[in-house]
């Protein structure tokens, strides 16, 4: 009954009307589901001196950098997705059995030419986001302290990633950091707290809180208006700041109790 209830995830949706039909799952029912997958459209805002990723995939075409050995875009979009998907398969803290959340990641568009599956803008240009899917956009911020990625909040279909584009074009090839926001901000729109923030609904929920963020809880940290402590956590947590690994066995149920919802 549960697997069947699932299938139908996503490219539209989440299953809506559920709450009252349907027990919120535990780990135990989730290892049993099917895997699910979630679709990404990726868009490319170009930078203020008119810069962007090429449209095309030629190597005639990349030479007009200089360089075709340089990132394309389809590349970035290719090991990106191999680092998110890897942290939802496998990067599930103190459950040994599977590891799994069940969760997988994909383009939104299925077609042959990978260079368009990703959608490239002017800078300027007004964002033409794709219904029903995740749209993750690699865009300038204009102010002078921008995040490294942000959503919209729960059930956002929005994820923005700052400040990137211009180190991929002058030669940069990391792949992991997209990975780790992404997972970050995902985690956000289904329904995750930071889990430096001391009231978040995980907190302390199947291990130590003091694992969960170095330092005190504390009403003066920069990230939040309620009571959190410093960021960082020994475990790795993806919700957390720095290396950004791990998802618990709480915030697993809760992401497919709002999937489910």
């Amino acid at each position: 009954m549960l697997a069947l209830l699932v299938i139908g995830l996503w490219s539209g949706g989440p299953l809506r009307g559920q709450t009252d039909t349907v027990a919120p799952l535990t780990i135990e029912d989730i290892q049993q589901l099917p895997d699910t997958t979630l679709r990404l459209a990726f868009h490319f805002v170009g930078l203020p001196d008119g810069r962007n990723f090429l449209a095309e995939d030629q190597d005639s075409l990349l030479l007009a950098y200089g360089n075709n050995e340089r990132l394309r875009a389809d590349i970035l979009i290719y090991y990106t997705l191999q680092e998110l998907n890897k942290r939802f398969r496998s990067g599930m803290l103190d459950y040994e059995a599977s590891k799994d959340t069940k969760i997988r990641f994909a383009h939104a568009r299925q077609v042959d030419k990978t260079i368009e599956r990703a959608y490239f803008y002017a800078h300027g240009e007004r964002l033409r986001s794709v219904p029903g899917v995740y749209n993750v956009v690699f865009q300038p911020h204009p102010g002078p302290r921008p995040p490294s990625a942000s959503t919209g909040g729960i059930g956002s279909r929005t994820i923005r990633i700052y400040n990137t584009l211009q180190g991929y074009l002058d030669g940069g090839t990391d792949t992991w950091s997209p990975g780790r926001y992404l997972a970050h901000e995902i985690g956000h729109t289904l329904s995750l707290d930071h889990t430096f923030k001391c009231d978040n609904p995980c907190a302390g929920q199947g291990f130590d809180p003091l694992e969960e963020c170095y330092g005190e809880c504390v009403d003066h940290n920069h990230g939040s208006d309620k009571v959190n402590c410093f960021g960082g956590s020994p475990r790795q947590l993806v919700m957390g700041y720095g290396s950004q690994v791990h998802f618990t066995v709480c915030e697993v149920e809760r992401m497919w109790r709002w999937l489910l919802r």
